[in-house]
């Protein structure tokens, strides 16, 4: 889990995993056993796992290729996207924390974009200091935002426009 990344096993993962395998079992009962019912493959004239193969074509072959490394990449973006909200949610406390009134805040959600009223807060902490202005900090996390890395590509062309600039001047 990406929450988890860089951290050991904690009582809030374990609860969860906990749950999903009793909810879900394993493969001696409930939806795994199920699961390996309807879709086990039966080879016949293989006796270990190793010798077991399937075969294909050429094509296919690179189709399951292509299909393995562009679930690697999704995998990855995913990472970076969930990590991009978890940095903005640490930005968020942090400014909530030091809010002393509720207008801040609805300043705050209104800056970034959402329509929020003091209705809909149900519980607030009003104690601290003001410690960043709400447009500040709303600008803040906005600049968070779908940070793309930029590709080789676009680095080396930076730099040739850069070099071409500096031997023009």
């Amino acid at each position: 889990m990406i929450e988890q990344e860089g951290k050991d096993q904690n009582p809030h993962k374990t609860k969860y995993c906990d749950n999903n395998n009793r909810y879900l079992g394993n493969d001696d009962k409930g939806y795994g056993k199920q699961w390996n019912e309807k879709y086990q493959l039966d080879l016949i004239g293989r006796d270990y796992c190793r010798d077991r193969s399937i075969a294909c074509t050429e094509q296919e072959y690179m189709m399951l290729i292509d299909w393995k490394n562009q679930k690697g990449k999704f995998v990855i973006a995913h990472q970076k996207w969930i990590s991009s909200i978890l940095e903005q949610m640490k930005e968020i406390k942090i400014g909530l924390k030091g809010y002393k009134y509720l207008d801040e805040a609805i300043e705050l959600a209104n800056e970034l974009g959402l329509a929020i009223t003091d209705a809909e807060i149900i519980r607030t902490n009003s104690t601290g200091l003001t410690i960043y202005n709400p447009k500040n900090l709303a600008d803040r996390i906005k600049g968070m935002k779908n940070k793309r890395v930029k590709t080789k590509a676009e680095k080396i062309a930076e730099r040739l426009l850069y070099e071409q600039q500096q031997s023009v001047n």
